[in-house]
């Protein structure tokens, strides 16, 4: 009975020091000081992931396809930046898309004489969109963005 209460008393010695250390080391990484670091890490962390995912969306949206359609055919080119149709309608004609011919006229810039082999007649004419919405503007001095939608439609005025 001597040789088992030596044992119990030992082990009870024992865990009492195990719990002791442990519940200082815990104190210890949980002071004010300790708490800010984490903070301070997970807020870098956040930041650095929110960098990427910015960069990432940058990257996938800088670069987006614009979109002419000519009499209900598609044509379409990645453009980066703000760009006239006129410019864009030439980046496509450049690019063996589409071929037309135009007119300068002073006061009034560009003008669309013919699309793809098709002219206007005394009836209809050559009216542009950006978006479903009919412009108001020569193409010359309208200004597209990537992902844009211009639309060509011989209708009568």
């Amino acid at each position: 009975m001597n040789k088992k209460i030596k044992i119990i008393i030992g082990v009870i010695i024992f865990l009492s020091i195990f719990f002791l250390t442990l519940k200082i080391i815990l104190k210890e990484n949980n002071t004010p000081q300790n708490i800010d670091n984490i903070q301070k890490y997970t807020e870098t962390n956040k930041i650095q992931k929110n960098k990427k995912i910015n960069s990432i969306l940058k990257e996938d949206f800088t670069t987006l396809k614009t979109i002419l359609e000519i009499n209900g055919i598609k044509y379409e080119s990645e453009t980066e930046k703000e760009i006239s149709i006129y410019d864009f309608m030439n980046k496509l004609k450049k690019e063996g898309k589409i071929n037309f011919k135009d007119k300068t006229y002073s006061g009034m810039g560009k003008l669309i004489e013919e699309i793809n082999g098709i002219k206007p007649n005394n009836e209809k004419y050559w009216i542009y969109y950006v978006n479903n919405k009919k412009a108001n503007i020569g193409i010359s001095d309208y200004k597209i963005n990537p992902g844009d939608v211009v639309s060509w439609k011989l209708e009568k005025i």
